[in-house]
């Protein structure tokens, strides 16, 4: 079980149609795979995609963490930051939002994702550009996914509105996309504005979810800062395995050191070096 549980928790944050940065489409995909040539590099047009490329993290801006190009999706999408690709889209049923209400928070779990009266009226990123981090030492098992979208200004703000009212709606509690159940949704304080010289955003939005994914339970933590008309999505994601737990209490009492496969109570936390990090390029 735990090579297994390892490979899933380096694919977390958003490898999959409906799991940002989260792997949630029910597909279970290991992660292991390299990622296709040009596969999360910008996408959208002229100007903003060049300025999303170079503003993206590469290896060495964020000490201690593993910076890779997310694998190519398997759909396609235009909202919130999410990478397309030329796969067909998947069937509107599969993509229904219910409650509606609840769209905003559908738009970022991934691509193809959150349909309805609330998605309709969603603003679509001009260019947008991923990258998935990881814990250098192979000690941390939780993977945060950043993604960075241009939109007009006004759009921008539309978007953090939307998604702050989801977030603090009971309706949004619990909801589904498709046929995907996530719960536990719950507003977080926003951080603090990162202290970099030039760089310190305009307003900032964060909220936890989980969704069961197998016999685990995928947790993230998402934050989202606004600089001007561009979207910085950070999306931290662990799972939650009851029996590796258990695993590694019983090799503690004999001695050894388990995995530390996350507890109940250790959600995943967006490290603020990676948002620092990433602010001080925009």
């Amino acid at each position: 079980m735990k090579s297994a549980v390892s490979r899933v928790v380096v694919a977390v944050s958003v490898v999959a149609a409906l799991g940002a940065t989260a792997a949630c489409g029910g597909s279970g995909d290991g992660g292991e795979k390299s990622a296709k040539p040009g596969a999360g590099s910008a996408k959208g047009g002229g100007g903003a995609a060049t300025r999303l490329e170079k503003a993206a993290l590469v290896a060495g801006d964020v000490k201690g963490y593993r910076v890779e190009k997310p694998v190519a999706r398997d759909a396609s999408s235009g909202s919130a930051g999410v990478e397309p690709s030329k796969a067909p889209k998947a069937p509107e049923a599969a993509r229904k939002t219910d409650p509606a209400v609840c769209a905003p928070l559908a738009a970022l779990l991934g691509p193809d994702t959150g349909t309805g009266p609330g998605a309709a009226n969603s603003p679509k990123a001009k260019a947008h550009v991923g990258r998935i981090l990881t814990g250098a030492d192979g000690k941390d098992l939780t993977t945060t996914d950043v993604r960075l979208a241009a939109y007009a200004e006004a759009d921008a703000e539309r978007v953090m509105a939307g998604l702050r009212a989801a977030s603090k709606s009971k309706k949004c509690a619990t909801f589904r996309v498709g046929g995907h159940r996530y719960f536990g949704v719950r507003p977080l304080s926003a951080p603090g504005k990162p202290q970099t010289p030039d760089k310190k955003g305009d307003e900032a939005v964060s909220y936890k979810l989980a969704h069961p994914k197998g016999e685990y339970v995928a947790r993230q933590t998402v934050t989202v800062v606004r600089d001007g008309g561009t979207l910085a999505v950070f999306d931290a994601s662990n799972l939650y395995d009851p029996a590796g737990v258990q695993e590694d209490k019983e090799a503690e009492r004999n001695g050894m050191e388990g995995i530390g496969t996350p507890k109940a109570d250790e959600d995943p936390k967006v490290a603020a070096a990676i948002v620092e990090a990433q602010l001080r390029k925009l």
